[in-house]
């Protein structure tokens, strides 16, 4: 028997950001961050970083939390205003989901009673086996066979020398800001970009060589909209993604009249039934676990599987050629930790010594 290819599949809020006032981030300190401590963040681990977005001042957690706010002894931007920014990256979101739970309805119900006010919030859908097509996409989109609320799509895709394909991104709906807010749908190869980055994927997308990302992004009135679906009406995070995605586009198939002939009307047009299943399927899937990205111990049985056995090749012709392996990688200056290693590093830091000892132990027997 085949296996489900939906079983696999999980949500993972992707990007989360909103403003609160000053009075409530404040509680009557003269700078404070009442809610960040509230979330279970030590403010000592963040370093200061330029302001943006009209805040002359910044702080950041490895890159992937971070806080614009204004210093109100130094020089005011004009179109400031009285509130901080708050922005959890991708990773930040993954930091931040293990910290309430996963509980990400909890969580908005409480901002909301605050009166903190959403400005985006990006939902992913992510696939391991490749149950939709990108080319199927495309050719739809290209031959017009398609029904959406959305004006624009594009098409990106990146290739070696070669002619390769290296990424593929498809996007329906604009980028642009507005002042209303947006949401458009963004679905690309989440694999192909980490091997271009060098980065250790999932487990689900090692053992598959799949990894493919459907992410809708909602700014402002738009992102507020889907929080109150699901904080008031009950709605769960699947449910509010294939909702809007059924919105943003539908892949039809030209569908005859009586008289064998297509229909103008492409509300007349049946729903593709590749698509129609996507559908169906994956809004019974849920939130995701945070614990299934990357830890110590995955990143020590990756060392172990792929690294270690180079370095021996290595050590080996060092021996005969003279040159030590180890004493040149002292040497290389590495670049700076993307947002993933600054969290896995920030994470092991808070494990005790005997936990990492026992990693160690494992990865040294090869029981990890």
């Amino acid at each position: 028997m085949s296996r489900n290819p939906y079983t696999s599949m999980v949500y993972k809020i992707d990007w989360f950001a909103f403003t609160v006032s000053d009075e409530i981030d404040k509680n009557g300190e003269k700078i404070g961050f009442i809610l960040l401590e509230s979330l279970g963040y030590d403010l000592a681990e963040f370093e200061t970083i330029p302001g943006r977005y009209f805040y002359n001042s910044g702080l950041t957690l490895g890159g992937y939390v971070n806080i614009y706010y204004n210093d109100y002894e130094k020089e005011l931007a004009r179109n400031t205003s009285n509130s901080r920014n708050y922005v959890f990256t991708g990773q930040g979101c993954t930091d931040l989901a293990q910290k309430i739970e996963n509980d990400w309805v909890g969580l908005f119900s409480i901002l909301t009673n605050l009166g903190v006010k959403i400005t985006r919030l990006d939902i992913a859908l992510d696939d391991f086996h490749g149950v939709v097509n990108f080319n199927k996409m495309e050719n739809k989109l290209i031959k017009g066979h398609y029904r959406s609320s959305k004006k624009t799509y594009n098409v990106v895709k990146q290739a070696d020398v070669n002619g390769d394909i290296k990424g593929y991104t498809l996007y329906i709906g604009s980028q642009s800001k507005s002042s209303a807010g947006t949401y458009f749908l963004r679905c690309y190869d989440k694999y192909a970009q980490y091997r271009t980055k060098a980065q250790i994927p999932p487990q689900e997308a090692i053992d598959t060589s799949i990894w493919q990302r459907y992410e809708i992004s909602f700014t402002k009135k738009k992102a507020r909209k889907i929080i109150d679906l699901m904080v008031y009406k009950g709605q769960t995070v699947g449910s509010v993604f294939m909702d809007t995605m059924r919105d943003i586009v539908e892949f039809l198939e030209p569908t005859k009249t009586q008289e064998n002939e297509v229909h103008k009307n492409k509300n007349r047009w049946k729903v593709s039934a590749w698509w129609e299943k996507f559908l169906d399927g994956a809004g019974k899937v849920e939130l995701g676990e945070p614990e299934r990205d990357l830890d110590l111990g995955g990143l020590l049985r990756w060392l172990r599987v792929s690294v270690v056995p180079a370095l021996k090749l290595l050590e080996e012709l060092g021996e005969e050629k003279d040159f030590d392996i180890h004493e040149i990688i002292k040497e290389i200056s590495p670049p700076e930790y993307s947002k993933k290693q600054n969290r896995l590093f920030n994470n092991a830091m808070k494990q005790p010594k005997s936990v990492i000892l026992d990693y160690l132990d494992k990865f040294k027997e090869g029981k990890l």
